[in-house]
């Protein structure tokens, strides 16, 4: 089964350009956590649980992700301009964005439905920008969905 994921992942990769477009790049940057983290802080200005559940989620879901990260040991994707750097299983991009799912969802099944969108949204532009195969985005998707699950339970 793995092996059938594995083929399937990098014929995927090979029909990308290897030098991806700068869009994916800047979504890349704004679902980071050099952009999610501060934004969690600031909502704890204004709504301190839903901040604190948001920090939650989105602390849950990186450490997770990165433990499975050096536990198997995939590498990147190659890219041209970039020298891949670190393991790309699962995509802790994804997580994050994922994780946040279930937080929004209790709020509002429309603010949920948002941030599925956006969750596929990064969940793609991970893939596009060679950052992460796509077995990466599915898995760091649904990591990040549990840890999300386990925060509002």
């Amino acid at each position: 089964m793995a092996e059938i994921v594995v083929r399937f992942d990098h014929r995927v990769i090979e029909k990308i350009p290897r030098r991806p477009h700068p869009v994916f790049e800047l979504i890349g940057f704004i679902f980071s956590g050099w952009v999610l983290f501060p934004s969690s802080l600031i909502l704890m200005l204004f709504d301190r649980p839903l901040g604190f559940q948001v920090l939650e989620a989105l602390v849950l879901s990186m450490v997770s992700s990165e433990i499975l990260k050096v536990v198997v040991g995939r590498p990147r994707p190659q890219r041209e301009g970039r020298t891949p750097w670190g393991y790309s299983f699962p995509s802790t991009h994804t997580a994050r964005v994922a994780s946040l799912i279930p937080v929004f969802w209790k709020l509002s099944s429309n603010l949920g439905i948002v941030v599925v969108v956006v969750a596929i949204i990064v969940a793609i532009s991970r893939v596009l920008s060679r950052a992460h195969y796509p077995s990466d985005v599915v898995a760091g998707f649904l990591l990040g969905y549990v840890v999300g699950w386990f925060v509002i339970w």
